[in-house]
């Protein structure tokens, strides 16, 4: 803006009037957009806050930045005008600030005028408008610890996935709001309770828990078919897959048929070729049991990985020390050699001393038989020379006492070094010992679970019950079996993922239909039915008035679901966490100005005693949850703190940063590990993979990258097609999912291959 006179200022500004301005009315909301986001108490260049009249009356380095009366002469006038070599706010400013308007000005400047009066903040209700239908990004992802469903925010909007069948299951929906959304604002952040029964959702102001209801899932379309006769294609599969077939079905669509075999196995196969597709086994138990045993087997894996390092940590030290005590039994023995020769040497100088003083004795009792007690010349002469002699004496007896104890000083420190080293070998001894039983008692558990999961894998394929009827749901997304037990099974078709199971009494004769709602009917002696999807109800809105300033970034659930910890804070000002009681929604701790700036993401350690918080002021925080008490502050990012996880183990946390980096911590030496590079845009969210020290991450730079804590990448899903803002991984590395700027959900397998994309509904 070029600089303009007040005259032609106050002729143009056509807002300015006679009655008094108020200051939070007509002067706060433009100074607020564009002056006080680089002068408030977090950021306050040239020492000067500009929140209030008051501090702009105190000013800063160049004095007030307002004289009341005096608007013309104030410095914030003066420099809004860009004059006396002056220009508020400065051109390409990080702050994104504008120049003031002439009616802008002439209102600072008349308000001034009228005294630079203070005024009550009033609030005001915010009146939500309606999104566009291009704005609905993807700013959260969030799965359930058993990597069943998937929840995204596209907008204001809330949708689930389930990841056994890939498909939609349910749209999250508050009665209250409009067009089926979640929440008024954007859906800052998401998490699922530990037991997957609710889900958090945060946004502007408010944040609500959702719980797991049943519902009806979206029931498929059943299309004609054009296949050869169910009963040759049997025929011909039974032939070339070698196998029994006791009970088969055929999709709606035509495109695949379901067996249930001999062998007790359920098998989907191609229609068109007669090629297997998949073969379904085990229960919704047997697939939980095996989930734990894989999670045991990587927890123990960790943990052997860090003892070993401890123990090579270890190891590297006693050899150093090893050094280091050989140099101080050297230095021992060296003094002990020369130690009688410099205590011999002591004996000699006393006795040239004493020898020294008599001398002196002597010639002053020469002195002192002269008459009147006045030496002459050469009596002086002799005195002093006997004097240079005892002090030269003295000198050398010292010396020799020096030497001697120099020497036996030397003795005590390196014989203190022996056993302050030996000490520490001793120590280090006890902790390898530890670190060893460490190993093997995590290898004994980890053996046992490998075996545990050999045997239940092996038993999947020796089931004694067999498959007596087969189904498809209307839309080929789940296949359900009954077996000879009375037992009914569902799974996803795509995944082999066992859903849903009903035990029953044995019947001689059954069928199995898919409702249209899309569950199952299994029809015997008595009916039973499953296949229904879940579906998630509004349980609590949490939005008392004073907790949230702004923006809820962060939600996450305690280990054991009791807790709701959320993190946001007032943009360029405070960084506020607040805890709240899941099962009353009332806040039991609030922790104000934690970070300086907003906080962006939170974890719990897996003990659930410690939070740890990163925000845009660039720090990240871990605090004991019980006293409040901060416990570590990592200053290693240039720029906000986005994301933030605890390994398994609770030794690493990772924390990512908007300058590109992930950033791991050693938690035990409260020193940073590693600070890993790669990205060319923020690192926008990261989590560890199950019990692994492996970490997924989403970046600005159009990738969902993994790496592990050490540094080493494991792969990348690169040249996506827009700026990713969230991703996730299942509990076993075998699915990654990832939600960006262009709303699309995408799904990838372990190995990186593509899966599933899932637009807005």
């Amino acid at each position: 803006m070029k600089p303009l006179s007040l005259i032609a200022l106050w002729c143009t500004a056509t807002s300015v009037l006679a009655a008094d301005l108020d200051y939070y009315r007509d002067v706060y909301p433009f100074l607020k957009a564009n002056c006080i986001s680089c002068h408030n108490k977090t950021t306050t260049k040239a020492d000067l806050n500009m929140e209030t009249p008051e501090l702009m009356i105190k000013g800063g380095e160049s004095g007030p930045s307002i004289i009341p009366g005096k608007g013309a002469e104030s410095l914030i006038v003066t420099a809004s005008l860009h004059t006396k070599d002056m220009e508020m706010p400065p051109p390409n400013n990080k702050s994104g600030a504008v120049n003031l308007i002439p009616e802008q000005i002439a209102t600072l400047k008349q308000w001034i005028d009228q005294g630079a009066k203070g005024s009550v903040m009033v609030e005001r209700a915010v009146v939500m408008q309606a999104f566009s239908a291009s704005i609905d990004p993807i700013y959260s992802v969030a799965m359930t610890k058993d990597g069943r469903y998937v929840a995204c925010g596209r907008s204001n909007h809330i949708y689930v996935y389930d990841m056994a069948t890939r498909q939609f299951v349910a749209q999250i929906s508050d009665p209250a709001e409009k067009n089926g959304a979640a929440h008024r604002a954007l859906v800052q952040s998401l998490a699922f309770s530990p037991d997957g029964t609710r889900l958090a959702s945060g946004s502007f102001r408010e944040v609500k828990i959702w719980k797991l209801a049943d519902g009806k899932p979206v029931a498929g379309a059943a299309k004609s078919s054009s296949v050869p006769a169910r009963a040759e294609l049997i025929k011909k599969i039974a032939t070339t897959g070698k196998v029994t077939v006791v009970s088969s079905a055929m999709s709606a669509d035509g495109k695949q048929v379901v067996t249930g075999c001999e062998d007790g196995s359920v098998r989907v196969w191609d229609a068109a070729t007669a090629k297997p597709v998949i073969e379904l086994r085990g229960s919704v138990a047997a697939t939980k049991k095996m989930a734990e045993l894989d999670w045991t087997i990587a927890a123990q894996t960790l943990e052997q990985a860090f003892q070993k390092s401890e123990i090579t940590r270890i190891e590297a030290q006693d050899k150093a020390l090893d050094v280091l005590l050989g140099k101080a039994k050297e230095a021992i023995v060296a003094m002990n050699k020369v130690l009688p020769e410099k205590q011999k040497a002591v004996p000699p100088t006393a006795e040239a001393k004493t020898a020294a003083q008599k001398a002196v004795d002597e010639v002053a009792e020469k002195i002192k038989a002269v008459p009147g007690g006045k030496a002459d010349a050469a009596l002086d002469k002799e005195f002093k020379s006997a004097q240079d002699k005892l002090i030269t004496a003295k000198m050398t007896e010292v010396s020799a006492l020096a030497a001697v104890s120099a020497a036996q000083s030397n003795v005590k420190d390196a014989e203190d070094d022996v056993k302050r080293i030996t000490d520490s070998k001793a120590a280090n001894a006890k902790t390898l010992a530890a670190a060893n039983a460490f190993i093997a008692a995590a290898k004994a558990v980890q053996d046992k679970a490998t075996a545990d999961l050999a045997a239940a894998k092996l038993a999947l394929t020796k089931t004694a019950v067999k498959p007596i009827a087969v189904s498809f749901s209307a839309d080929a997304a789940r296949v359900a079996s009954m077996f000879d037990d009375g037992t009914l099974r569902v799974w996803g078709a795509a995944t082999g993922t066992p859903i849903e199971e009903s035990a029953g009494s044995a019947a001689a004769i059954t069928t199995i239909t898919s409702a249209p709602d899309g569950s199952f009917v299994a029809t015997k002696a008595v009916t039973q039915s499953v296949g229904s999807s879940p579906s998630w109800v509004l349980e609590r809105k949490v939005d008392q008035k004073g907790l949230f300033a702004d923006r809820v970034n962060a939600v996450r659930f305690s280990p054991d679901g009791k807790t709701l910890a959320t993190g946001g804070g007032e943009l360029s000002r405070s960084g506020d966490i607040v805890f709240f009681d899941v099962s009353t929604g009332k806040a039991t701790q609030t922790w104000k100005e934690k970070h300086a700036d907003t906080v962006l993401c939170l974890d719990y350690s897996p003990d659930g005693k410690r939070l740890a918080s990163g925000g845009a002021d660039k720090i990240a925080r871990v605090t004991d949850i019980a006293t409040g008490k901060q416990l570590n502050v990592f200053e290693g990012h240039t720029h906000h703190v986005m994301g933030i996880a605890f390994r398994n183990d609770g030794r690493v946390l990772a924390t990512a940063g908007a300058e590109g980096t992930v950033v791991t911590w050693d938690m035990i030496s409260g020193e940073r590990k590693r600070k890993i590079e790669g990205w060319t845009k923020e690192v926008t969210s990261l989590q560890f993979i199950g019990a692994t020290n492996q970490i997924v991450t989403s970046a600005g730079d159009n990738r969902i990258r993994i790496v592990t804590d050490d540094g080493t990448e494991v792969r990348a899903m690169a040249n996506l097609p827009d700026y990713m803002q969230a991703a996730v991984s299942a509990p076993n590395g075998s699915a990654i999912i990832g939600g960006g700027e262009d709303s699309m959900l995408r799904i990838w397998d372990g190995a990186g291959k593509e899966l599933a994309v899932f637009g807005a509904k």
